[in-house]
């Protein structure tokens, strides 16, 4: 039986919500079905554990989708190409170069593992799992299907998935739309937003243009909810919701440009942002999330920022 803290959520009578609040993943049902999102080593078993609570049978799932490649959304691909060599991982173009990469270059792969762990580690230290799973011998990642811009995901029974290319957070981010229930694949499009705090950590870190362009892009799609790679659903409001995003993207980039203009040091400037994003979230090390806020500097130092780019019809 899966610990209470991690029973599925049923979204729609298809849809439902899998892993861990912090680290979700979602498994969309037609004759079908598919998972959305690649988890992390310490979410596998807990993922497993809920589709046998559903009754879910492992040849029913033929695709595991991923939004994107960084390392806390892939973590528990090879732990489930072990046991299910059916599965088919799906992933955009660029998602597929940056996987084999992650195989093919030793570093990579090591910082991945470090990676994967540390979250582990973090969710140990909260009492969110039991332990910290064990490395394994061999890491098969991989992608057995590339799908890009308009291409449709069919699971039978009307549970049908649209792509979008939504680049900006990663270079390989994408996301779905299936337009009969009225859900939204955002992931982490839109950054980190933490919904009992309404508070938006923008997560351009591959580019603001892209960013500002993607939500632009998913905020003109008829929706009712939007699962996040973090922090779950969004139910209602959606048009709402993505204005809230761009604000608080336009809002960020241009504290990061005044500070600047004042002459404080990039250093100074991230190290404060990290203290200020631990004060509701600590998904990763300290020092990664000092990284990070160091990276988003430098894409606003970079920016050109354009007349509408940051606003919503």
């Amino acid at each position: 039986m899966t610990d209470k803290r991690y029973r599925h959520i049923s979204i729609t009578p298809n849809f439902y919500q899998l892993g861990t609040p912090s680290f979700p993943a979602y498994l969309s049902l037609g004759d079908d079905g598919m998972i959305i999102e690649g988890g992390t080593g310490a979410t596998f078993v807990i993922i497993l554990n809920q589709l046998k609570e559903l009754g879910i049978e492992a040849e029913r799932i033929k695709y595991l989708f991923l939004t994107h490649t960084h390392a806390d959304h892939i973590g528990a691909i090879p732990r489930l190409r072990r046991i299910w060599p059916h599965l088919k991982v799906v992933a955009s173009p660029v998602g597929e170069k940056l996987l084999t990469r992650l195989v093919t270059k030793e570093e990579a792969l090591k910082e991945f593992v470090e990676v994967d762990r540390s979250i582990a580690r973090i969710m140990l230290s909260k009492g969110q799992i039991d332990a910290v799973p064990p490395e394994l011998d061999s890491y098969k990642f991989g992608v057995d299907m590339v799908v890009k811009e308009g291409d449709r995901l069919d699971l039978g029974s009307g549970v049908s998935w649209t792509v979008y290319e939504t680049p900006g957070h990663s270079p390989c981010h994408t996301s779905l739309h299936n337009e009969r229930e009225g859900t939204l694949v955002i992931g982490d499009a839109t950054g980190f937003y933490l919904p009992e705090k309404d508070i938006f950590w923008p997560n351009y870190f591959h580019s603001l243009e892209a960013y500002c362009s993607s939500i632009r892009k998913l905020a003109s799609l008829p929706a009712q909810r939007g699962a996040l790679s973090h922090n779950g659903v969004i139910e209602g409001g959606i048009k709402r919701y993505f204005r809230k995003a761009i604000r608080a993207t336009e809002s960020y980039h241009q504290e990061m440009m005044a500070r600047l203009d004042r002459g404080e040091a990039l250093d100074e400037i991230a190290l404060e942002k990290a203290k200020w994003v631990v004060t509701f979230t600590a998904l990763l090390p300290f020092e990664g999330i000092k990284a990070l806020a160091a990276l988003l500097v430098r894409r606003s130092q970079s920016a050109v920022v354009s007349e509408g780019m940051l606003a919503i019809p």
